[in-house]
């Protein structure tokens, strides 16, 4: 075998292993970057709940002051109309919000999923067209080793 052959496949595995490498870490890459964008999502479900959360302690601080008012007023909370009518529309108020809030939530939620998908599709393609690359790389080299 001469020096020119030799290096006609020396080159093209190199080539070929170069392009496997890229193809392995393309596939890593976008595992770590799906992993990091569903670690997103679960911090902004965490984050839709502490929203919840406090909606609902803002409304029951609300409630509170207001029965505190009407104790001090001297105003019965079972039979004024006005207070019931306040409580229900800070009621009703807070359900629109949480509601709000939820479906926000669930797009947000709906977009991270999505990102996850499209990065790991992107990184199966990528490391496909390596492998292709690589395997490119080999014939074309064994072309060369037979023109030699």
């Amino acid at each position: 075998m001469s020096l020119t052959i030799a290096l006609a496949i020396g080159s093209a595995f190199v080539t070929a292993k170069g392009y496997s490498d890229a193809a392995r870490a393309a596939k890593m890459e976008g595992a770590l970057t799906a992993r990091n964008i569903k670690t997103q999502a679960k911090i902004r479900k965490l984050q839709a709940l502490q929203e919840h959360n406090s909606i609902m302690e803002n409304l029951q601080s609300f409630k509170d002051t207001n029965a505190a008012i009407s104790g001090v007023k001297g105003r019965d909370m079972g039979s004024d109309r006005s207070l019931k009518a306040i409580m229900k529309k800070a009621d009703k108020d807070n359900i629109q919000t949480i509601q709000r809030a939820n479906y926000q939530a669930l797009a947000e939620g709906s977009k991270f999923a999505q990102q996850a998908q499209m990065t790991q599709l992107k990184a199966s393609n990528l490391s496909k067209a390596y492998r292709l690359k690589a395997f490119g790389a080999l014939v074309s080299g064994g072309y060369q080793a037979s023109q030699v």
